[in-house]
């Protein structure tokens, strides 16, 4: 009976909760229902009344069983036409309350006017043709403003013309969900990207496989579904021996060795991590003196694996480690894998928690950043660059209850990107490990005489 009564609740809020939505933004039809009951009467046929609890129920069904389709084809198309009119309707009221606004000849307030309004949600985007005298950054002095005004979760301010600002606000947490990182399959994917989760857009997140990756957040900010969703997809080329995977964990094993089975080579201690990265900065120069004038870019084989070392938390190599000499030679070691490890086929792909420069002093050598929960703007700056400070990025700003959530920034240049790891559980990866165990590890190709 309890678990009943829980389901009817649960089904009363649902109902309720959309019903209100639409008859707040469509109150019209809500007349035209009420004059045809008022019309008809108690004339209505009963099989009509029947068709209507059926279409309710085939609507509820297609909304509980497949979410993703109902949000995608009936949801957020309603929500973007009644966000575009009701964007529209409100505007001169937003700009005016903004100081947006000014005085024409007469006297009379005039807004910016609206070139064009888009809504492909969860973004409304509007185009606006700036007044005499206004530039960009009168629109990002007043974005928070802005943002508000509308109700909107983020907004980014872009030049798009000599006179217009693109202003694109983030209408809904579409990642608010936790979700689980699924299992690979049998097959090895492309060794191109790495899926490691959902973008804002509901798209996949594909991390590429290639530039060397830091990972940045705060204690909790979900790194670890960042490093396993990663770990996880390449489980497959992992275990047919075209990818060979490196861990160290300073924290005694204890993130890593949980999928201990995945990986080629595992260290636990600063002394283990430092002959690790020196050994394969060895076969990373020995693999380069055997593809100069012969090749300019790897392509992994059973032969020729692709390296990729994972790195628990990088500042207990470059900062916290209390031996100088392991301390120097660590920093020496990253500081040659990535400066010099890509086209070789050697990838770094690390974890930290203090994005600041005396911690990390090969920060810049990381092309690929993903910003998670950090503590200020300034730390958001450090990991994204000011570029995306600018445009609205603000990590510091991630809820604590959402893990895994942050910011990327493309590699052709594009607008940062917010997204969401999987979580990975335990069981989840000691499964993957006993089903995709990485290959004995073999003698490295020794250099031609």
């Amino acid at each position: 009976m309890l678990a009943l009564a829980s389901f009817l609740a649960r089904e009363v809020r649902w109902w309720v909760r959309h019903i209100l939505y639409f008859v707040r933004r469509a109150l019209g039809l809500v007349l035209i229902a009420a004059a045809l009951i008022w019309w008809f009467g108690d004339r209505v046929p009963s099989y009509i009344l029947v068709a209507l609890a059926f279409t309710a129920a085939t609507i509820r069904g297609w909304a509980l069983l497949a979410s993703s389709n109902w949000r995608a084809r009936i949801e957020w198309p309603a929500r973007g036409v009644l966000s575009r009119l009701a964007f529209r309707w409100r505007w001169p009221t937003m700009a005016e309350a903004c100081g947006l606004t000014q005085r024409d000849e007469v006297g009379d307030i005039v807004a910016p006017a609206l070139r064009t309004v888009t809504c492909r949600w969860p973004w409304l985007r509007c185009e606006v043709k700036t007044l005499p005298g206004q530039k960009m950054g009168d629109f990002e002095a007043a974005s928070e403003a802005l943002r508000h005004a509308l109700g909107a979760l983020h907004l980014r301010v872009e030049q798009v013309a000599a006179a217009g600002v693109l202003l694109t606000f983030t209408m809904d947490d579409t990642l608010a969900s936790p979700f689980a990182t699924p299992e690979p399959g049998i097959e090895a994917a492309a060794l191109e990207v790495v899926e490691v989760g959902r973008t804002e857009a509901g798209k996949p997140w594909n991390l590429p496989l290639g530039p060397h990756t830091l990972v940045a957040g705060c204690s909790g900010s979900g790194k670890g579904s960042v490093l396993w969703s990663f770990v996880l997809g390449l489980a497959p080329a992992s275990h047919t021996g075209l990818v060979r995977l490196h861990g160290i964990d300073l924290k005694g094993g204890m993130e890593l060795l949980m999928g201990a089975r995945l990986f080629a080579t595992t260290a636990t201690t600063a002394a283990e991590a430092v002959a690790l990265l020196e050994e394969l900065v060895e076969q990373m120069r020995k693999r380069t003196r055997r593809y100069a004038g012969h090749v300019r870019f790897h392509e992994p084989t059973v032969e020729d694996p692709f390296h990729v070392v994972v790195i628990d938390e990088l500042a207990a190599l470059t900062a916290y480690c209390t031996e100088r000499d392991l301390l120097r030679r660590a920093e020496l070691a990253i500081n040659l894998l990535c400066s010099q490890g890509r086209a070789p086929g050697f990838m770094v792909f690390a974890c930290l928690q203090d994005p600041r420069k005396e911690v990390i002093p090969s920060r810049g050598l990381f092309t690929q950043m993903v910003g998670l929960r950090l503590k200020d703007v300034n730390e958001t700056a450090m990991v994204l660059g000011e570029t995306a400070v600018t445009a609205g990025v603000h990590c510091h700003r991630i809820r604590r209850d959402a893990p895994g959530t942050g910011y990327v920034v493309p590699e052709d240049g594009g607008p940062p990107l917010r997204v969401r790891a999987g979580f990975a559980s335990d069981e989840v990866v000691r499964a993957v490990a006993d089903r995709f165990p990485a290959p004995p590890h073999e003698q490295v190709v020794e250099e031609p005489a």
